[in-house]
This record gives C-alpha cells, sequence and structure tokens, in this order.
C-alpha cells in the first residue's frame, strides 16, 4: 500500500475562500478609485471673449469678436465695413452656433440677424453698434468669462 501524502501546511496562506473580508475590502477599494478618478481627469480651462476693433482701408472698420478657451480660438464673428460708409459689406460666422460661454450666446443671434449691405455698423469711442431691426451694441476688450473644471 502506498504511503499516505502529507497535506501542505497552509497556515498563514492567504486564500479568496478563506479571507472573505479581503474580497469585501478590495471591492470596496476598487469602488472607490473608480469613483474618484472621473473627477481627477475632468478637463480645467479658462474662457475669455476678445472684441476688437482694426481701420481698413479708408475709414471703414473690421470688428472681431473672437472666443478663447485657454488661449486656443474656438469661435469668432467677423463684420467688415470696407469703406466707410456704415453699411456692413461683409461677414463670417461663428465655426459652431452655440459654441460660446455662458451669457455670451446671443453672438450667434447678431451673425444671424446682420443682413451684408444692409445692416449698419457704427464705433463711437468703444462701443460698436450693429442695426437691422434689432440693435446690438457691445464695448471692444478683453473679458474672462467663468473657469471651467
Amino acid at each position: 500500500m502506498p504511503a499516505a501524502k502529507e497535506r501542505p501546511d497552509m497556515t498563514g496562506m492567504t486564500t479568496w475562500r478563506a479571507r472573505p473580508h479581503i474580497r469585501a475590502a478590495l471591492v470596496v477599494l476598487v469602488m472607490l478609485v473608480l469613483t474618484i478618478l472621473p473627477g481627477c481627469t475632468e478637463q480645467t480651462y479658462t474662457q475669455s471673449i476678445h472684441i476688437g476693433v482694426e481701420q481698413v482701408n479708408l475709414g471703414g472698420i473690421l470688428t472681431r469678436v473672437e472666443y478663447y478657451r485657454s488661449g486656443e480660438l474656438v469661435n469668432s464673428v467677423n463684420l467688415i465695413d470696407g469703406n466707410g460708409d456704415g453699411v456692413i459689406d461683409g461677414k463670417s460666422g461663428p465655426a459652431q452656433p452655440g459654441n460660446w460661454p455662458k451669457g455670451w450666446e446671443w453672438f450667434d443671434d447678431l451673425y444671424t440677424d446682420v443682413t451684408v449691405g444692409h445692416s449698419t455698423i457704427t464705433l463711437t469711442e468703444d462701443k460698436v453698434t450693429v442695426q437691422n431691426g434689432t440693435t446690438y451694441e457691445f464695448i471692444t476688450g478683453e473679458y474672462e468669462c467663468e473657469r471651467v473644471g
């Protein structure tokens, strides 16, 4: 008859079946990491609006409204009175409608309302006035919007 095999000494060894509290602790730890991790990867960025006016040709003006996210140009509206007669001769619009910081979405409406060859634009000191049924007034300058993230 063959000799009986000795069982190995299992004292001090941890098995999943022998220690259910370790298994529960690991599940809680994984859930905690998965809960915290998305908060750590949230993107933080700054937002700013730059409204500028440049003189073009003889008495004409180019108005630029630009939206920057962390220094990168995201959206813009450009209006030009190329000959100084106060009538908008051209426009270029938002890269994507609705892509403005909170409180500045009305620049989509401005762009939509402007009719080239009909809408007027005037510059009085730092105030730009655009009119075509609805009057839009805004001041040139740099505006910081809320910080996100």
